[in-house]
């Protein structure tokens, strides 16, 4: 019990959230982002084709119920109840986000690189 990363991990409570959108992929991205950088920070992300992103959101608990509203008037979002907390207890949010008009052919244009 003398590790002292266990300490660190217990401080950050960890949320999962699903979301979908029939919207254009780059501009439902580019909100989302404006939206998380209100309340948060990205600290990671991953893309999976063009169908899906997820997003590693760190936020204070205070900051949970504002985000998912937020983020609520963009995309679906499952289900959360609004604990009313003031805490700013650090929270991680995976936010996995399916975008249902993709092709599922993500193509990223890398410029050539002299050498």
């Amino acid at each position: 019990m003398n590790d002292p990363y266990r300490a660190f991990l217990r401080k950050k409570e960890y949320q999962h959230w699903k979301g979908f959108s029939n919207k254009d992929r780059n501009a439902v991205i580019n909100e989302i982002e404006n939206i998380i950088n209100r309340y948060g920070f990205i600290t990671d992300f991953h893309m999976f084709t063009d169908m899906e992103i997820c997003i590693k959101i760190e936020t204070e608990e205070q900051n949970l119920y504002p985000l998912y509203s937020d983020l609520k008037n963009q995309i679906t979002l499952n289900d959360y109840i609004d604990i009313n907390s003031k805490s700013k207890k650090e929270h991680t949010i995976f936010l996995n986000i399916t975008f249902l008009n993709s092709t599922g052919n993500l193509k990223i244009e890398v410029p050539a690189v002299p050498g």
